[in-house]
């Protein structure tokens, strides 16, 4: 009969060595005595080799540190690991490390105590933003207020979900629009494109020389986003004629007139640059109706009209729109 290396006992065998053997001598992993990490001073992004990963607070950074020194044993399955941490001092951490996983079915555990030597550096993403460096600038361009604030939190919110690398030294509004310098040429061309393809419009892109390193010309780029003036759910007056706006997909513009024949078109963006947006419509009173004939109460002069629904028309709901001395009635 098989017996234990170690102690001779009889029971269940793995290796040559009983289960109570395997734990007193089998180490499930092995720590370093001293931890020595490079942390950024300012956002607490760890410095591994090559580049910078993000953390919210310093323990956060030295938690990941500790847990990625670990070395685990071979055949060592399902391992777990739980850190402690007490901050001794500015520069040194007292870390107790508990660590578990199994080999062959067998529950291994451990639990040791180390240093962690924190020495503090700047990262590349905040030296560059303490020194206001940026490679690209994205203007935003429109008649509309309302699309401005739009474009502009979408920016906002793109910088704050994205990687910490890609960031704004300085934004504002100018003129005609808004600015924001980026600290990335490929991203604030991407955000440039995703704009236009949400809102319409067209991009331009130029570029100045800033200087030259290792004989290579820096160039710093400008992303102009001309949005559109006009929305999807607009009301223009064209051709004497009102017509709702359907869609806007990049530079082309479907439109359905409101009236009979209740023609539809697509034309370019550009084309409608000057034409009159109409107010937002206003809700209208249905006073009596006969089959598809209908007296209205026109919600800008309030005075009764006539007027008639469309053929198929089955819907309950009555708007008008304003240009001039007429009133438009949308059948919705």
């Amino acid at each position: 009969m098989d017996v234990c290396l170690k102690c001779g006992d009889k029971s269940a065998l793995v290796s040559n060595l009983c289960h109570t053997c395997i734990r007193k001598f089998e180490n499930v992993s092995d720590i370093p005595e001293i931890l020595r990490m490079v942390c950024c001073k300012s956002c607490f992004s760890l410095q591994i080799p090559g580049t910078w990963l993000e953390f919210s607070n310093l323990n956060s950074s030295v938690t990941h540190f500790v847990t990625s020194s670990i070395k685990w044993k071979d055949n060592i399955s399902l391992p777990k690991s739980q850190v402690a941490l007490n901050q001794l001092d500015p520069n040194k951490f007292s870390a107790k490390i508990a660590c578990n996983g199994k080999f062959s079915d067998i529950e291994l555990n451990s639990e040791s105590e180390r240093i962690v030597e924190v020495k503090y550096q700047v990262c590349q993403t905040c030296s560059r933003k303490a020194g206001g460096y940026y490679e690209a600038i994205l203007q935003l361009r429109t008649k509309r207020k309302e699309l401005l604030e739009e474009t502009v939190n979408l920016v906002y919110d793109n910088l704050e979900s994205s990687p910490a690398e890609f960031f704004t030294v300085e934004s504002g509004s100018v003129k005609g629009g808004y600015d924001f310098q980026l600290s990335s040429t490929e991203k604030g061309r991407s955000l440039a494109r995703d704009i236009m393809v949400k809102y319409g419009g067209h991009v331009t892109e130029t570029n100045t020389l800033v200087g030259r390193k290792d004989g290579r010309d820096l160039l710093r780029h400008t992303f102009g986003v001309r949005l559109p003036s006009i929305l999807a759910n607009d009301f223009i007056f064209m051709e004497e004629q009102v017509f709702h706006v359907i869609r806007i997909d990049r530079r082309k513009v479907k439109l359905k007139q409101i009236s009979h024949p209740y023609n539809q078109k697509i034309v370019e963006v550009d084309s409608l640059r000057n034409i009159p947006i109409l107010d937002a419509p206003l809700e209208v009173q249905v006073v009596s109706s006969h089959k598809n004939e209908y007296l209205l109460l026109d919600p800008f002069t309030f005075q009764t009209v006539e007027d008639k629904s469309p053929n198929d028309w089955s819907g309950d709901l009555v708007k008008a729109v304003r240009y001039g001395n007429d009133t438009f009635f949308i059948w919705l």
